[in-house]
């Protein structure tokens, strides 16, 4: 009983403290409160609306990026634990707020998001139809960022790619990435083209398209390190296309 009266203090003292005027604090808020859901999460439970409501708060922190992936980092903690069942309606307002981070410029807003994706990738069983709508909008930023200029990106966006693969369509792209995993970033991105081209040539327009307005579908600007990359992309879509028509 007094364990539990201790938890349930300091995680009260933690969301207050994520509300704290100085970034160096709500920072250290958002850590322990991703700390206290590894090693209490019964607690969570009973508390998660409060905790929701403090690290979803923590990601429109404008003012610290830190701040934003540390909560991303502790919500991950958060999905895992709870799922989307658990989550309830949260689930749904947490993967929209996580894909805007994807082409943020600090490299730490980029690897927790991805982090973030991924728990909610592997989270999502309760929650598919909606889930399988999202990655119909992410996937491109998941797949241009494998070749992110920070590797730790990189890696952890391979990650969150092959945990989205089932919800993706066309089927034979979800096969390409499952069977692909294994190989270096550039190969992948290379098997997934050739399987645009072969089997998904609306899909390969849409990258297309969002080469030339150099934004995402849902209006977010990409990366300045990704339009290289899309554009090597393409490059190798139309040396495919050449191939197969000569085949022909």
């Amino acid at each position: 009983m007094m364990e539990k009266k201790f938890l349930e203090s300091v995680l009260g003292v933690l969301v207050e403290r994520s509300q704290h005027g100085i970034s160096a604090v709500r920072h250290m808020a958002a850590r322990g409160l991703g700390n206290a859901v590894r090693r209490a999460p019964e607690e969570v439970r009973r508390h998660k609306e409060a905790i929701l409501e403090a690290l979803q708060r923590g990601l429109r922190d404008t003012t610290c990026p830190e701040v934003a992936a540390e909560s991303m980092l502790a919500l991950a903690e958060v999905v895992r634990k709870l799922k989307a069942e658990g989550l309830g309606s949260a689930f749904k307002d947490v993967a929209r707020s996580t894909k805007m981070f994807f082409e943020a410029e600090p490299e730490v807003l980029r690897s927790s998001a991805f982090s973030l994706y991924a728990a909610l990738a592997s989270s999502a069983s309760g929650k598919r139809s909606f889930f399988a709508r999202e990655v119909a909008e992410t996937w491109v930023s998941l797949l241009l960022h494998l070749r992110d200029p920070d590797p730790e990106v990189s890696n952890v966006c391979r990650t969150a790619l092959y945990l989205c693969a089932p919800f993706l369509g066309p089927e034979r792209v979800q096969e390409t990435i499952i069977t692909s995993i294994g190989l270096s970033a550039a190969e992948l991105q290379y098997e997934v083209c050739h399987c645009l081209v072969r089997d998904a040539p609306a899909v390969l327009e849409r990258l297309r398209s969002i080469a030339r307005s150099r934004h995402l579908e849902n209006g977010q600007a990409l990366h300045s390190a990704t339009i290289a990359v899309l554009g090597d992309i393409l490059e190798k879509a139309r040396g495919l296309s050449g191939s197969c028509r000569q085949q022909e």
